[in-house]
């Protein structure tokens, strides 16, 4: 069926599947069985795949048609991209804990000797809220909680609000 290939076209799981749309991961595997389908699974399904939910609909219906999405899930190319990219990804977290370490040391360095039984307290948090700073902002880029994922699923949060409530008219 024509949701089976768009997943694995993705790489994506069943259980992915069923996450970035909302759905059961039992219903997914109903779906990809042959079962019918109802209006708003289908627009779920079309909003995570990026696809117009009458192309789904269709292809739905007429099972035997071919998709035009090849069968092969991972070209060897795709593949050493990915693995690429993951590994960038690992080098910069790594590079980040190994930041956060050494800035904690240079703040315990800095700390102790000015500590003065509280009389520099005022400069030292100053200081502490800096590297505080400074942190997060490096964290945000490393991790980044706001990435294109989030405006993602964020995006088909509101479409699948939209559409129950345009249902429910």
């Amino acid at each position: 069926m024509q949701v089976k290939t768009l997943r694995l076209h993705k790489s994506w799981s069943q259980e992915q599947l069923a996450q970035l749309s909302g759905l059961n991961v039992r219903t997914i595997q109903r779906i990809e069985k042959g079962d019918s389908v109802g209006l708003e699974t289908l627009k779920s399904l079309a909003a995570v795949f990026e696809i117009d939910v009458n192309d789904l609909k269709s292809q739905n219906n007429n099972e035997h048609e071919l998709p035009n999405i090849q069968e092969s899930t991972i070209k060897p190319s795709d593949l050493e991209e990915q693995k690429s990219l993951a590994k960038e990804k690992v080098q910069s977290v790594k590079h980040f804990y190994i930041t956060l370490l050494a800035s904690l040391g240079l703040f315990v360095f800095i700390f102790l000797p000015n500590y003065n039984q509280g009389e520099n307290i005022g400069p030292l948090i100053v200081v502490a809220i800096s590297f505080a700073l400074m942190l997060g902002v490096y964290a945000n880029t490393v991790f980044q909680p706001f990435g294109d994922k989030w405006e993602q699923k964020k995006i088909k949060q509101i479409m699948n609000e939209q559409g129950n409530n345009i249902s429910k008219r």
